[in-house]
């Protein structure tokens, strides 16, 4: 996993002379939860991308780490959290979907 740091800026820490940074992932999945409305948008203006939409004001979404840093003090945004994804259990998932939707032979239903 690339790890990606980011500079973050406060008055308190300009005021002082001090710089701090924080670390993440470059690239990470996050659930997010507007307040009424859709964030599409904003997600791709901070680099993102909607992975699954899961009704108008929830959203999973991928987005670079400062992207994510910047969206939790968003007005807009209610909550936003990193979410993690065990492959092989979503890969049985969709495997099991994948079966319980596909037609069966011969047109029975």
């Amino acid at each position: 996993m690339t790890i990606n740091e980011v500079v973050v800026n406060s008055p308190i820490a300009s005021a002082m002379g001090a710089k701090f940074s924080v670390a993440g992932p470059a690239l990470g999945m996050y659930l997010i939860i507007g307040h009424g409305t859709s964030l599409e948008s904003i997600v791709r203006t901070m680099g993102g991308e909607v992975v699954l939409r899961l009704n108008g004001q929830k959203m999973l979404v991928t987005l670079p780490f400062a992207g994510y840093l910047s969206l939790r003090g968003n007005h807009q945004v209610s909550q936003i959290g990193p979410v993690t994804v065990d492959v092989k259990r979503l890969a049985k998932l969709a495997e099991m979907l994948a079966k319980t939707s596909s037609p069966k032979p011969g047109g029975a239903g």
